[in-house]
């Protein structure tokens, strides 16, 4: 049996049709022109599919021509109305910058230039930016700044190298554990940019430089009075 099958909606032809005879179980697919070749028997049952269409099945009636028409799948989706979830971290940056947004948005008086009363050029500001830029506000204001943008991104860092993930790459906890994460603290822009697999080989690439020279924890009494 020959033939072609097309598109039920476009009338073009389908390529990489599967073409299975359901009775013999021999099998071929169509080719760019859509069209196919099929050893059948009168009444074998011929299935036609392709992903994105529904199957159609016929009866075979050997030295015929068929064309199959295959209508594409119509899907229906449900409807959602999508709300940004923030995580802990963007909810706790973006309450911290609401609440000191007075001290983030306070700059530095810069000169500018003007035209004078007596046709000249004039520079105001020189004077008090320097004057500023001296102050004690405006020292306490730029280490404001500083620890502020340090304590941003360290709390970014903690949601990416976490105890738990070096617990479960090295096996560490308590004492070990916080020695290891503070031997090797976490870059940034490490932290912005790496995928979770580097995260994790970074993690263990320091796990094994510890192995070789660990250090040494703390003394600290405990309850009999030994140390541990």
């Amino acid at each position: 049996m020959k033939g072609i099958v097309i598109d039920g909606e476009s009338g073009k032809p389908l390529f990489s049709v599967s073409i299975f005879n359901l009775s013999n179980e021999q099998s071929t697919t169509t080719n760019e022109q859509g069209y196919y070749s099929l050893p059948v028997k009168q009444g074998d049952e011929i299935s036609f599919s392709l992903i994105g269409y529904h199957t159609s099945q016929r009866l075979a009636t050997p030295g015929s021509e068929l064309t199959v028409e295959l209508h594409p799948l119509s899907v229906q989706l449900h409807e959602y109305i999508l709300h940004p979830d923030y995580t802990p971290y963007q909810k706790d940056s973006a309450a911290m910058a609401s609440l000191y947004s007075k001290e983030l948005n306070t700059t530095r008086v810069k000169p500018t230039l003007g035209n004078a009363d007596g046709g000249g050029i004039a520079v105001s500001g020189l004077i008090g930016g320097t004057v500023q830029k001296m102050s004690r506000s405006y020292k306490r204001n730029k280490k404001f700044k500083e620890n502020f943008k340090r304590d941003i991104e360290q709390k970014y860092i903690d949601t990416r190298y976490t105890p738990a993930l070096v617990t479960v790459i090295t096996g560490f906890a308590g004492d070990t554990l916080v020695t290891f994460m503070n031997t090797y603290p976490m870059e940034y822009s490490f932290a912005r940019a790496a995928t979770d697999l580097e995260l994790k080989m970074w993690i263990r690439s320091n796990y094994k430089t510890y192995l070789k020279n660990p250090k040494p924890l703390k003394e600290l009494p405990n309850d009999t009075g030994r140390k541990q």
